[in-house]
């Protein structure tokens, strides 16, 4: 009996994601008693440990296939998706990804097996909206866009007016997603994404990209210096 209810027990804290106590007594009557002549008491801690978070990629070109390799190291499981195969098989794309190809993202996106807690990152080729149209009613925890503010914007009237979703509801599409760092290039960009997704995992939140940036002029350029070799 003690080990059923260790076990429901043990269900309830994973269900809620925080660790606990559970404490019974071996007698029939009483507090947190289990209906046993055994007698004496006993603690179970039942520790909860947060699984690694699970990040989607749609879309394994030169943006994604950075996310992917940064994603990997910082311990995310990564999944990629693309109508392409050659860019799920791209040499430079890490090995322990898992990969999931198709012939539109409407027969791709059931594949993946999204919950709660999925993080999901849009750039493909040229089917955004395609993909997009196809997660938005889907649960997630984070589902971000590369793209300009010119397409974001494009992109919600279309999910307004066509797919009637509330403002609230758009408020869950990030995009253009990633911190704002001034990133240009894949990688660097690839960075911003990925410490937006590290701020939502750690804290619960992002920043709003609409936020204004600290102005040039309170900032101090310091000077490149070029390094001095060690030997020669």
């Amino acid at each position: 009996m003690m080990e059923r209810l260790a076990i429901d027990a043990a269900r309830e804290a994973i269900a809620q994601g925080a660790s606990r106590l559970f404490e019974v007594r071996l007698t029939r009557q009483g507090e947190n008693a289990v209906g046993s002549d055994c007698g004496g008491a006993m603690t179970v801690h039942i520790a909860v440990y947060p699984r690694r978070p699970a990040l989607f990629l749609l879309g394994a070109g030169h943006v994604n296939r950075e996310v992917a390799r940064l994603a990997v190291g910082l311990g995310f499981i990564v999944t990629l998706a693309d109508t392409w195969p050659a860019n799920l098989q791209h040499p430079e794309l890490p090995a322990a990804c898992r990969r999931v190809g198709g012939n539109d993202y409407a027969a791709i996106v059931p594949q993946l097996g999204l919950d709660e807690q999925s993080y999901v990152v849009i750039a493909t080729n040229h089917e955004d909206r395609e993909a997009l149209e196809q997660i938005i009613h889907l649960p997630f925890s984070y589902l971000g866009l590369l793209a300009s503010k010119r397409k974001a914007h494009h992109f919600r009237n279309l999910l307004r007016k066509e797919h009637g979703l509330s403002e609230e509801q758009l408020t869950r599409l990030h995009a253009p997603l990633g911190l704002r760092i001034g990133a240009e290039t894949p990688m660097e960009i690839a960075v911003s994404i990925i410490a937006e997704l590290i701020q939502l995992y750690r804290t619960g939140q992002t920043t709003p990209v609409s936020l204004p940036q600290e102005p040039a002029s309170a900032a101090r350029l310091l000077p490149v210096e070029k390094p001095v070799p060690l030997s020669r």
